[in-house]
């Protein structure tokens, strides 16, 4: 069995490399939908927009990104899937939705008065 040091990826039993999905850009969608929250208590357009685009389309990139590379790896021999990666992307895509519901509706209040 080959040892591996902290700075080495996982390898399967043939010595290669062990790929799955980037879980990585995923949090960084969860992240973003989380600095976002804050911003709601916010007073003007200019904090709801910047918590719109934060909570909302950031997360919303970030879906489809992880979707094309996790799309990309499966292609390795390699490739080591995770089942919980379709039922988290579901999850940030409702979050965001509800980030944006509550950044659009002060933005469209104040627009309109």
């Amino acid at each position: 069995m080959a040892t591996r040091t902290a700075t080495q990826a996982p390898t399967d039993r043939r010595g290669s490399e062990v790929t799955g999905p980037p879980l990585l850009l995923l949090a960084l969608g969860f992240l973003s939908v989380l600095v976002s929250l804050p911003l709601v208590a916010g007073d003007g357009t200019g904090t709801h927009v910047v918590g719109y685009v934060t909570g909302a389309l950031v997360p919303i990139l970030l879906v489809g990104v992880v979707r094309r590379t996790d799309l990309d790896r499966r292609r390795s021999p390699d490739y080591r899937a995770r089942g919980f990666l379709r039922p988290a992307l579901v999850v940030l895509m409702l979050a965001s939705l509800v980030a944006a519901a509550l950044h659009l509706w002060p933005i469209a209040t104040d627009l309109a008065s």
